[in-house]
């Protein structure tokens, strides 16, 4: 199966929440993923115009550089959760795609680091045939459990299907374990909300 499109997902729970050190790192993958075929867009979903201003105003004009990678914001609705952002970031990103069956939707979380190869490491997974992949996220506090979707990849075409309800992964979706490069937490100067 073919993947060469990547829409990348990171919700911006509120303006107190650094976004620098894990931008750096999914800009980075972006564009390890852009020079091997898989263009990338890095969507910021978050609760406002003004929280979207402020995250793009630093890094657009550094992206912009960058051939094969876009960085852009939605403004979710009223679903302000971790969830709700996910879900306007994916709806925006099915969306955006004109093939859903060669892109991919990854998610992560803004204290997450990725490697410059996470981008390519899950497309590899769905080239394979893999409708959904996760791995590990190291490091967290306290030890607890990561999220599912602080390191996943879905296929578009899955999001895209009827009766989707916004749910990620899809209800159902069989998800592939993708031992993807360097993934952990970062350690932030401010509290992200629970």
């Amino acid at each position: 199966m073919r993947v060469d499109r990547a829409f990348t997902v990171l919700p911006v729970p509120g303006p107190q929440v650094t976004l620098d050190r894990c931008l750096e790192h999914l800009v980075a993958a972006a564009d390890e993923a852009a020079a091997s075929g898989v263009e990338t867009t890095v969507l910021l979903a978050v609760a406002g115009a003004g929280a979207a201003a402020r995250a793009l105003a630093d890094w657009t004009p550094l992206v912009e550089v960058v051939d094969g990678v876009d960085l852009d914001a939605v403004v979710a609705g009223a679903d302000l959760s971790p969830g709700g952002l996910l879900t306007a970031g994916a709806r925006e990103a099915l969306r955006r795609s004109a093939t859903p069956a060669t892109a991919l939707l990854l998610t992560t979380s803004p204290a997450t680091a990725v490697g410059t190869g996470w981008v390519l490491e899950h497309a590899r997974h769905h080239r394979g045939g893999a409708l959904a992949s996760t791995g590990p996220v190291r490091g967290g506090a306290g030890g607890r459990a990561h999220p599912v979707t602080a390191n996943l990849a879905v296929r578009l075409s899955v999001c895209a299907a009827a009766g989707w309800a916004g749910e990620l992964p899809p209800r159902g979706t069989a998800l592939v374990h993708a031992v993807t490069p360097v993934v952990g937490s970062l350690l932030t100067g401010s509290r992200l909300p629970s």
